[in-house]
């Protein structure tokens, strides 16, 4: 029993000693009380508005036969407070109209307590009502909350992500205009300095000269290559692989192109151009040999490993069906797949091919 239906019984039970024309201890009053329990015990756990109005007709018919009963009746109204419905109200006027048929059976000292009983029953039960809404409005509230603040810590995220992915875009595009800089300038002003030296190497006569000539000519080539070599490095690095990727699927025209990409930033160069040359080559293949309509891509990033799958829905050239091609490149059908697997196999990764439902190209690559 709830701590309110507890009040209420041990009231009913008080009520009993404090009237003289009860026995407590009588057969009939432990059947009351007993009858009384099992009723308010079944409406609780059962929860009908239908079946507690049923038991507290029946009480209420049992106490206009035995008047004692009607000491018990706040415990069996209890429940049916629950339920504010005609039904209700049905059972209450039973209980209000005893008096009538019993006045001179019972007390009105028991009549009084009887009556202060419902009165407290249903005080009782319209508190637990405020209380349940109260809890219910603050569960819903918190869970607002909670939800809320995911949503929150979500959206800081992509936010946070979006920013992230800014900065990277900004330090690649930096890297490149840096890269033209040095090119357009520094390599333009040597190239100039080692034809100027070249040419007074050739019209020199004078011995003394020849060999810082020659030194100077010497460290200008080797300037060049330096230069040379660190600008092709910060191009190769400036390589956005995403956006790479997009510029290739958006020029492709042949068909439809569902491209999913959840890879990091910071991508070894070897992956970055490895990839955007095997998806150039799996779309190539599907342009000659394949009639389909649709086509996935897949770029994603594992823990332990890098993935990139390029399945499509034409018709299939004839290729074993889930073949695993590791070191051995003789039985490999085809020059584009060829090619893939040679890069693929350069960074010790696996190709595997599937041919149902359409071809795919399956690619891992472990990290480093």
């Amino acid at each position: 029993m709830p701590a309110g239906q507890i009040i209420i019984f041990t009231y009913c039970i008080l009520s009993i000693f404090t009237t003289n024309n009860i026995e407590f201890f009588s057969i009939s009053s432990i059947i009351m009380v007993v009858l009384s329990i099992i009723l308010s015990s079944l409406s609780y756990f059962w929860q009908n508005k239908y079946f507690t109005f049923i038991t507290s007709g029946i009480y209420g018919i049992i106490a206009l036969a035995f008047p004692g009963f009607i000491v018990m009746s706040p415990l069996i109204l209890y429940n049916a407070a629950c339920f504010p419905c005609p039904q209700m109200f049905i059972t209450l006027i039973i209980f209000i109209v005893h008096p009538v048929f019993n006045f001179y059976k019972t007390s009105p000292i028991l009549y009084c307590s009887v009556f202060w009983g419902i009165v407290s029953a249903f005080y009782i039960q319209y508190i637990q009502y405020k209380i349940n809404r109260l809890t219910v409005i603050c569960h819903k509230t918190r869970d607002d909350s909670t939800e809320q603040a995911i949503l929150l810590k979500s959206r800081n995220q992509s936010l946070l992500k979006k920013q992230d992915y800014e900065i990277y875009n900004a330090t690649l595009k930096e890297r490149n205009r840096i890269a033209r800089e040095i090119h357009d300038n520094v390599g333009h002003l040597l190239s100039r300095s080692i034809l100027l030296t070249g040419a007074l190497k050739a019209v020199n006569k004078d011995e003394n000269c020849r060999e810082p000539l020659d030194n100077l000519h010497e460290s200008l080539d080797l300037a060049m290559t330096s230069i040379r070599e660190s600008v092709h490095n910060l191009h190769d690095d400036s390589v956005n692989l995403k956006e790479s990727v997009e510029t290739v699927v958006n020029n492709f025209n042949f068909c439809n192109i569902n491209l999913s990409y959840d890879m990091g930033t910071d991508l070894p160069r070897d992956i970055k151009f490895s990839f955007i040359s095997i998806v150039k080559e799996g779309l190539n293949n599907i342009y000659k040999h394949s009639n389909a309509t649709n086509v996935d891509i897949l770029l994603r990033e594992h823990p332990a490993m890098y993935q990139l799958v390029i399945k499509d829905n034409g018709t299939t050239a004839k290729y074993m069906d889930t073949s695993i091609y590791t070191q051995d490149t003789q039985n490999i059908p085809g020059i584009g797949i060829s090619n893939i697997f040679s890069r693929v196999s350069l960074m010790n990764g696996t190709l595997k091919i599937h041919t149902n439902n359409g071809f795919c190209i399956f690619i891992t690559i472990p990290k480093t």
